[in-house]
């Protein structure tokens, strides 16, 4: 009797296969905050410009450790209001047609998105609990919104509704890849803890497929949008960057921090003002570059392709009398 044939296995696409051996929710023990970290810092010094200044160093150990503490609290819960309520909520979107046109492999992917990013938005909430456990500092705050999402809603108020959700995909790619790159920076500081440089460098494991996904979901979706459509969208998108892109001028969080630490307010402002040349030097060098890279990443994906686009920029540069982007293609 011939041997009953076995059903043949097909071969998986490369995005499942990758996906199956390098997504950290599937091969990453917990990271776990030891108590060797509770005599750390456990942000970057040179992220966090209060650190340094003398007034704020001649209160201790325990204030720098505290400030430095709070801002990394602020950057895990930020990490987590962009995962759930931004990244996964595009990524449900594909996956259930209110982006239309994705296929079934495309829409697999995103399921891989939303599992990711659900894995690292707990492992910054556990990072917090561990952190608030070993440390008994909390919190000052627990924010409820921040810049991204604060600029992604002035734009959909600017936009007819039924264009929200295709404006919804251009500025997650933009965020995600903006988000790479922040991981991969603050992932080579050497004086934070080791744990919190973990948490970094394994989410940026996950974060450049994802970037790279939304970039190849965006350009196939620009490419079926009607032409009213994308000039809507093209209309509105120099000055979203910028509204994307802002510092915050007023330093609210910095001023909530050393309130917290006991100064008094002139003190605050005094140091407020020593730090603000630093702070500012910092930010606009941040946007400058940030701003060249979210350009390259729209002629990448096709955007700055189309005449609107380009026009729209021109026109906002002049307007702002900023100069003309360099990495704008030809007129």
């Amino acid at each position: 009797m011939d041997a009953i044939a076995q059903p043949k296995v097909p071969s998986a696409p490369e995005s499942v296969e990758r996906w199956y051996t390098t997504a950290t929710v599937r091969n990453s023990p917990r990271i776990v905050v030891p108590s060797s970290a509770q005599g750390e810092y456990v942000f970057p010094r040179s992220r966090q410009p209060l650190s340094d200044h003398p007034l704020v160093v001649s209160m201790g150990d325990a204030v720098v450790s505290f400030v430095l503490t709070q801002s990394a609290y602020k950057y895990m819960y930020e990490i987590g209001l962009l995962e759930t309520r931004y990244v996964i909520d595009c990524a449900l979107h594909i996956i259930n047609n209110q982006i239309k046109g994705a296929s079934d492999s495309e829409k697999r992917e995103a399921l891989t998105v939303v599992i990711d990013e659900g894995y690292h938005a707990y492992v910054a909430l556990d990072f917090i609990i561990q952190l608030k456990a070993l440390n008994g500092v909390e919190p000052i705050e627990v924010p409820e919104t921040n810049g991204n999402l604060d600029a992604v809603r002035r734009a959909f108020a600017a936009l007819p509704q039924h264009m929200h959700y295709d404006f919804q995909l251009i500025s997650v790619c933009l965020a995600e890849h903006t988000l790479t790159k922040d991981l991969l920076s603050i992932g080579r500081e050497k004086d934070a803890t080791r744990t919190f440089t973990q948490v970094m460098t394994d989410h940026v494991s996950d974060e450049g497929r994802h970037a790279n996904y939304f970039a190849r979901m965006t350009r196939a979706h620009w490419q079926r949008l009607p032409e009213a459509t994308k000039t809507a969208i093209a209309s509105l998108l120099p000055g979203y960057l910028d509204d994307y892109l802002a510092g915050d001028t007023e330093r609210a969080f910095d001023r909530k921090i050393l309130g917290a630490c006991g100064f008094s307010e002139s003190q605050v402002d005094r140091v407020l003002e020593e730090t603000n040349a630093r702070y500012q030097e910092d930010m606009n060098a941040y946007i400058t570059k940030t701003k060249a890279n979210l350009v390259k990443l729209l002629q990448r994906t096709g955007i700055l392709e189309f005449p609107a686009a380009m026009a729209a920029f021109a026109a906002y540069d002049a307007s702002t009398g900023a100069a003309a982007t360099s990495v704008l293609p030809a007129a």
